[in-house]
């Protein structure tokens, strides 16, 4: 991680743990699992990068009128914690859809309620697991709403802000449909279309709506906000291709995902297309088979990596991360904005590039 997000997170950390602890005695006098969820929700957001609401703070600074002073505005931070807290809910909701039981290192929210299902003796700790995590994510969206509407910014702005994170987040949502259609469906999908579902469903939201929402913060133009959300597009999609990367090749311990995980869900990645285009007859029939499979082996997802391996897929796609990490220097470089500014954001590019989790 950047060391810009390192220095960023306590800050963003201590803003986001006012939002969600000041709200927790208010839900407590509703009943006992407000505060129990607010509890789950703050622990499960602290153990992330906070990259996001990093992002937003460096777009913020990025274009401020003046130079930084190093003290960052509280209604940056509190804009920052709220985008947190919207990332942390799609990924409590995402961990349902995939049944991924390990997030972060740990239990993800809705594994920890279907333990908390088997204390309480429901008759279905599983279903009782997921309903819970369902609540607790969408209980994260209206409060992180609740904390935008509450930002001491000029009404035009806010409402700007607002809107652009709705619209952003909707588009999410969609690409998370289209995401589940590819995994059920036997079709294969194109290219172009696996390209649209990681613009829409990772790179926007990851980087493009931050840099946006800090840049519009700021003050910056329509049309510096444009070119950040289109440096955002070719970082996301760099982070994504490298996610699936990490997901094929990497460890549990460092991804903090079960090993195998997208193989086993049936993900329709860039690596899965680049693999059947160049697999043949049986052996392209038997590895197709291997996605989508629930009991597929620790051995099982070994060979589908080392199939992409072999077969030069892994090689197609570094190459074309590097071509979108080119288009993106090219994007910082014509950014009005410091030479600091523009280092670090040629740090993040890179360190896409490289990212080991």
């Amino acid at each position: 991680m950047h060391a810009y997000f390192i220095r960023k997170k306590p800050l963003i950390a201590r803003e986001l743990r006012h939002m969600l602890e000041s709200r927790s005695a208010e839900l407590g006098r509703i009943n006992g699992w407000g505060p129990d969820m607010m509890g789950r929700f703050l622990s499960f957001c602290l153990r992330g990068k906070m990259i996001r609401g990093g992002l937003l703070v460096l777009a913020r600074e990025m274009h401020a009128r003046r130079r930084a002073s190093g003290v960052v505005p509280r209604e940056v931070l509190q804009a920052a914690a709220a985008v947190e807290v919207l990332h942390s809910s799609l990924l409590i909701h995402d961990d349902i859809m995939d049944n991924d039981r390990l997030r972060r290192g740990e239990s993800t929210i809705f594994a920890q309620y279907e333990e908390a299902g088997r204390r309480v003796r429901a008759a279905d700790p599983a279903a009782f697991g997921r309903s819970m995590g369902t609540c607790a994510g969408d209980a994260g969206y209206f409060l992180a709403v609740d904390a935008l509407a509450r930002l001491t910014l000029a009404a035009p702005c806010k409402a700007s802000l607002i809107g652009l994170i709705s619209r952003e987040l909707t588009y999410v949502a969609v690409a998370q449909m289209q995401d589940l259609a590819f995994a059920a469906s036997p079709r294969t999908p194109s290219r172009e279309e696996v390209l649209s579902l990681y613009l829409y469903k990772t790179a926007r939201y990851t980087f493009s709506l931050p840099l946006m929402a800090g840049a519009l913060i700021a003050g910056a133009s329509p049309e510096v906000q444009r070119r950040l959300g289109e440096l955002g597009e070719r970082l996301g999609v760099i982070f994504q291709v490298r996610d699936d990367e990490m997901g094929i090749f990497g460890p549990e311990k460092q991804t903090g995902k079960p090993v195998g995980s997208d193989i086993r869900e049936g993900k329709k990645t860039l690596f899965y297309l680049e693999l059947l285009r160049r697999a043949r007859g049986a052996r392209k029939r038997e590895l197709a088979g291997m996605f989508g499979k629930p009991g597929l082996t620790a051995a099982q997802s070994r060979q589908v990596g080392e199939a992409i391996e072999a077969r030069g897929a892994r090689k197609t796609m570094q190459e074309l991360a590097a071509e979108l990490a080119a288009e993106a220097r090219a994007i910082i470089e014509s950014l009005p904005i410091r030479q600091e500014h523009a280092k670090v954001l040629n740090e993040i590019c890179d360190g896409s590039l490289q990212r080991k989790r």
